[in-house]
Order: C-alpha cells, then structure tokens, then sequence
C-alpha cells in the first residue's frame, strides 16, 4: 500500500514539477511578447496580454502534450484535445484580461506587477483545466 502511495505521490510531483518548468518556459515567452509589445511597440497591455498569452500558449500545447501529461493520442483524440485546450486557454485569457484590468484600473497596481499576479492566477486554471479536460 505504501508504495502505491510513493508511486502515486512521485508521479505527481514529477508531473507538477514538469509542468513548472514548461509553465516558466511559456511565462518567459508571454512577458518578452508582452513587454515588445506594451513597451516597444505601444500597443496597450490589454492587446500586449492577448500577443504574449497566445506566445506563449503555443508552446504550451506541445510540451505539456508531449513531455508533462506524456499524451501519445491519436490524430482524432488529438482534435479534441486542442479543441478542450483552446476553450481552457480562452476562458483563462478572459479571466487575466478581467483581472489585469481590475488591478490596473481599480487597484492602481503597476501594469507588471498586474501581469505577475495574472499570471500566477493563469497557472493554477490551466493546471486543473489541462489535468482535468485536456490530457486525462
């Protein structure tokens, strides 16, 4: 029973921990797309966040398919995964532009330490959505 439990308790800290690391991974993608485009470019944060986000969702999708979840699909569970994958990311999107606002316009708190909070708050959605939705 004990090394059921291990075996268990392993998996899914080495699962998490993979999904960190490919979360960073996407984080970097998504701030350097997203300062070019606030801060270089001037296109506002609210469109800056949609440009870095989807950056970053990009590469999402195939790590955490391939290397986190290790999912070997088929073409047609491959479908409906990236359909499930996309509607996660959408609804987290929706909620770091609602968020990125509040913070920015209701708090008054600066445009990046907005973008660190949404961020952290997009990581916990897509975790249980990829976990519970995408790749089980």
């Amino acid at each position: 029973m004990l090394n059921k439990v291990g075996y268990i308790f392993n998996g899914r800290l080495k699962q998490i921990s993979r999904f960190s690391v490919v979360g960073v991974i996407n984080t970097l993608i998504d701030f350097v797309m997203f300062t070019l485009f606030n801060s270089v470019i001037g296109v506002g944060y609210s469109i800056s966040q949609v440009i870095g986000y989807g950056s970053g969702v990009i590469n999402s999708f195939i790590f955490n398919k391939k290397w986190t979840f290790s999912d070997k699909a088929g073409k047609k569970k491959l479908h409906k995964e990236l359909i499930r994958f996309v509607f996660i990311n959408v609804i987290t999107l929706l909620v770091t532009l609602v968020s990125m606002n509040l913070f920015v316009k209701g708090l008054g708190i600066n445009v990046y330490v907005a973008k660190i909070l949404v961020t952290l708050i997009a990581q916990a959605i897509n975790f249980l959505g990829y976990k519970i939705l995408v790749f089980s």
